[in-house]
């Protein structure tokens, strides 16, 4: 076998189905074809599987226990993150001729590369490009997601002795700790470098695996949110124990110890022996090795974690930290402001000193931002950030592949720079955390947001509907792209569309199945509100009324702007993990958000929502502004208790009638105008009905919202 051959075969199998996709007969070889009815669950025949009008989406495979689920479907169309493209749709839509064209002209200008390696690269762009939405013999699985995993099959069974393959997994761990162990007054220059540094260390690492392992780019299935996972020949399984000491060693003289990757694999085992239990022993590899952190390395090496540091000398207060790494990062984060596309190249050597660049090329691999595509193309990749770099052509489909990140932050304008600051500030700088706090409405705070995927587990094992053997990894690779395109790229357009209205929000990470936020207060409660009801409707198609098949839990937690940074993630995460410990009185948990310290499930948010806008209104028309405080103290009277066996009870007692008391003397109190307003208030609350829904609990919150959106400036501090 020589190197090449794994990228000729992963080749072969790309262009078979690039060509069904353009309605062409397709002349492969019988063991290739054989493989492609296999992976689809289907017993094989002598020519290849053909192609379906229709792609539904991956979450029409979602075990509801309903019969009513509703069938969505995904519209074929050029890769866009815009809603349009990304969002189901109700009806099936039949690819048009616009899309094979493409692909056929993606194949033409493939096909005239030379070089093994770069014709599948540029074949899978193409790929990702216009067939992200096109369908495949396996139901709810694109034809993108299916290929590049035959295609990963095949390159790896070519190189291996016995036809075996095997999955490697890596996970990067002490991600809180390097993002959040920072100054609050250095946070908003360093923070984004800090976090899009973590997804160059990810894809680093995942190409080191890849290079190693002879292997071409489709066999990296996914890498984000500090994962990775490849599929790579049976026999280089022996190979981890060695990569994980030379991955550990340059970590470990980087960073000390703070990150690690955890790394684990399978097995070698044969493509069609593949089950769930094969994805269970990968997790399990992962989590023994993130237990014995570095315990690979050489004993004097591993020891070098134990040895105390000298301190840094003292300095001046005049004089700047020597912080080469920090500094850096910060100068990252100030290039990923103005970066539409990343160039990925092999490094020739390795750089010297303590930069984010030295640890990427001691990995073999280094990153550069452009303003636009190279005159030449060359041995490395170009991926564009967002649809600014997006290509106009095939020609540039093939050069240019997508690689959404959201990279949103508020950049300073004219006006946030009247009021004095200590720090040098200039126009189009990414604003500090401190302008974002005065650009908040009512009190001077930022909100810290976090969120993620409820039951994450459960949605990639027995949540989802999946054939036997491969196809099952098929479906798992449909789901990870499908979450990703999500949260990596439609949430940077939410994030976009809020920094143009009075708030600012600064994107510190948002990628797999979560994000972290941080922004002006009074945006975040409806941004977060916004994510949600998008992603239900984005796994279903609606917003229901009753109970999303697939659900996300949020945290959103208020602090001054020079509040430690580490602490403020820490309580958001606090926040989100009370959301998801959430219980209703059906019983039905998760699907919820802390604000405030209050928790909720997402309807009775919107309700308090409404309330919030309602209340403000009364108080800026002359209602009495003890209303908030008395609607505080009814709902805190008003919380649930729970008998012996666990179950909430509604409490009723002597708020209700106080309630009624001292809402009929704010009306009295209160002009023709407002008066009628607040005995509806009161009916509303604390009639039978209102009691009976709860209102009142949704109604203390809003209070609150209302009593911090009206806080004037002065009464800040």
């Amino acid at each position: 076998m020589t190197a090449t051959e794994p990228f000729d075969v992963a080749y072969q199998v790309l262009q078979a189905w690039t060509t069904a996709a353009t309605g062409e007969q397709v002349t492969a070889p019988p063991a290739l074809t054989a493989a492609a009815w296999q992976l689809c669950g289907q017993s094989p025949q002598s020519t290849w599987p053909s192609l379906p009008d229709a792609l539904d989406t991956i979450f029409t495979r979602l075990r509801t226990g309903s019969s009513q689920q509703r069938q969505q479907w995904q519209k074929p169309a050029m890769l866009r993150c815009d809603e349009d493209t990304l969002f189901p749709q109700d009806k099936p839509v039949k690819p048009d001729n616009a899309l094979a064209d493409n692909l056929r002209q993606v194949l033409q200008a493939v096909g005239q590369i030379n070089d093994p390696e770069q014709r599948v690269e540029r074949l899978l762009f193409g790929l990702q490009w216009y067939a992200w939405s096109l369908p495949s013999p396996l139901p709810a699985v694109s034809l993108y997601d299916l290929a590049r995993l035959h295609a990963a099959v095949a390159a790896a069974q070519t190189a291996d002795p016995e036809h075996r393959i095997a999955l490697v997994g890596g996970d990067l761990s002490g991600l809180q700790e390097f993002l959040y162990s920072i100054p609050a007054e250095g946070a908003a220059r360093q923070l984004r470098g800090r976090s899009f540094y973590l997804q160059l260390l990810t894809d680093a690492c995942a190409n080191y695996v890849l290079r190693e392992s002879g292997m071409p780019l489709c066999n990296l299935l996914y890498a984000g949110g500090g994962r990775f996972y490849v599929v790579v020949p049976g026999h280089v399984v022996d190979q981890v124990l060695g990569w994980r000491k030379h991955l550990g060693r340059i970590l470990l003289k980087a960073h000390h110890g703070l990150l690690y990757l955890a790394l684990g694999a399978t097995q070698p085992f044969a493509p069609d022996t593949y089950s769930d239990t094969t994805w269970i022993e990968l997790t399990q590899a992962i989590d023994r090795d993130k237990r014995r952190r570095f315990a690979a390395l050489d004993p004097n090496e591993f020891a070098q974690m134990f040895q105390p540091r000298m301190p840094r000398p003292p300095r001046s207060a005049d004089e700047q930290p020597d912080d080469r790494l920090g500094e850096s990062l910060a100068e990252l984060g100030r290039q990923l402001t103005r970066a539409v596309l990343l160039q990925v190249g092999t490094a020739t050597e390795p750089l010297a000193g303590e930069t984010w660049r030295a640890v990427t090329t001691q990995l073999g691999w280094q990153y550069e931002f452009l303003p636009q595509p190279p005159v030449r193309a060359g041995r490395f990749r170009i991926l564009a950030l967002d649809d600014e770099a997006a290509p106009h052509s095939p020609a540039q489909a093939i050069s240019v592949g997508p690689r959404y990140t959201v990279t949103e932050a508020y950049r300073l304008q004219e006006d946030d720079l009247r009021e004095p600051s200590d720090e040098e500030l200039r126009p189009g700088d990414v604003a500090p955390f401190t302008v974002l706090a005065r650009r908040s409405k009512g009190v001077a705070r930022i909100a810290v947001l976090r969120m993620d995927v409820d039951n994450l587990g459960d949605l990639f094992g027995k949540g989802l509907d999946r054939p036997a053997g491969l196809a099952s990894l098929a479906v798992t690779a449909a789901l990870s792209s499908a979450l990703s395109r999500f949260f990596e790229g439609w949430v940077g357009e939410l994030c976009r569309r809020m920094n143009q209205t009075e708030g600012g929000i600064y994107a510190v990470y948002s990628g797999g199945d979560d994000l972290f936020l941080v922004g002006s207060w009074h945006v975040m409660p409806e941004l977060a509100r916004t994510i949600r009801n998008d992603f239900v409707r984005y796994t279903t198609g609606i917003i229901p009324d009753g109970i999303p098949p697939v659900s996300v839990s949020a945290g959103i937690t208020l602090h001054q702007a020079g509040y430690p940074l580490y602490q403020a993630a820490e309580d958001a995460g606090n926040a989100l993990d009370a959301a998801k410990s959430y219980t209703r009185p059906d019983g039905r948990n998760k699907d919820a958000i802390t604000f405030l310290g209050q928790t909720l499930s997402w309807q009775e948010f919107a309700e308090a929502s409404r309330l919030k806008d309602e209340l403000v209104t009364l108080i800026e028309q002359g209602a009495p502004r003890s209303l908030l405080i008395t609607l505080q103290r009814l709902s805190l009277y008003a919380r649930p208790r729970y008998n012996r066996d666990g179950v909430e009870q509604l409490t009723v007692g002597p708020w209700v009638w106080q309630g009624v008391y001292q809402f009929t003397r704010l009306a009295e109190r209160s002009s023709d105008e407002v008066k009628q307003k607040i005995i509806d208030l009161r009916e509303r609350l604390l009639s039978s009905e209102g009691i009976m829904a709860r209102t009142i609990i949704p109604a203390g919150l809003a209070a609150r919202w209302a009593q911090l959106l009206l806080r004037s400036r002065d009464r800040n501090r």
